[in-house]
């Protein structure tokens, strides 16, 4: 086999095994981040944006309003602040360890056909599902929605899913797990929510 062929393979050997190791190791942050939420219309999935705040960041659709009650991990949560219109909702949990990651707002949206993965409690299991996608589009709007422009991914969220993290390769936010159909998921990015509630994060 010509030199250049072996050599083209070794690379893209260990550039495989570098990209898996730092998938495992954001896993391994995500798993201290989020969070299992339920309510009394169902479970959903948060993220420590603030552990010294006690703040978790969660999707507005999960909370059905002030007759609900909301749990974080089984403590009672309380509503901080709610936008209906973005579809973000921050909780304050009570005795939240201080150890826990807080994830960090990514500077800016992700390009088209970039590497992410999303974190939750697919369909309230035990255990989070962690899933991999590229992005298929960054600025994506919805006819009869409001003017955001969401970013979609070439992979469905998992009912459970909604209001946890989608991260790129460095564990940074790019978008929270908000809409999704057979094929497609669709979330708010990282802009937005910085825009929205980027008080609530860690600085």
């Amino acid at each position: 086999m010509p030199r250049f062929a072996i050599a083209f393979l070794l690379l893209f050997t260990c550039a495989g095994r570098v990209s898996a190791e730092d998938w495992s190791s954001t896993i391994k942050t995500l798993e201290k981040s989020i969070v299992y939420v339920e309510s009394d219309i169902g479970a959903c999935t948060g993220f420590v944006i603030d552990a010294a705040r006690h703040y978790v960041l969660t999707a507005a659709h999960c909370y059905a309003g002030e007759q609900d009650t909301l749990w974080v991990d089984r403590v009672m949560a309380t509503v901080i602040s709610k936008d209906t219109k973005k579809d973000l909702l921050v909780l304050e949990v009570k005795n939240l360890d201080p150890s826990r990651p807080a994830l960090r707002l990514a500077a800016s949206n992700p390009e088209r056909g970039a590497d992410l993965m999303s974190a939750g409690f697919g369909y309230a299991l035990e255990r989070p599902f962690f899933r991999q996608a590229h992005v298929q589009d960054d600025a994506t709007t919805i006819p009869g929605i409001d003017g955001n422009p969401y970013i979609s991914l070439d992979a469905a969220f998992v009912p459970g899913q909604s209001g946890g993290p989608v991260v790129n390769l460095a564990g940074d936010v790019v978008m929270i797990v908000q809409r999704a159909s057979e094929t497609v998921g669709i979330g708010t990015g990282a802009p937005v929510i910085r825009e929205r509630m980027g008080r609530f994060f860690a600085k």
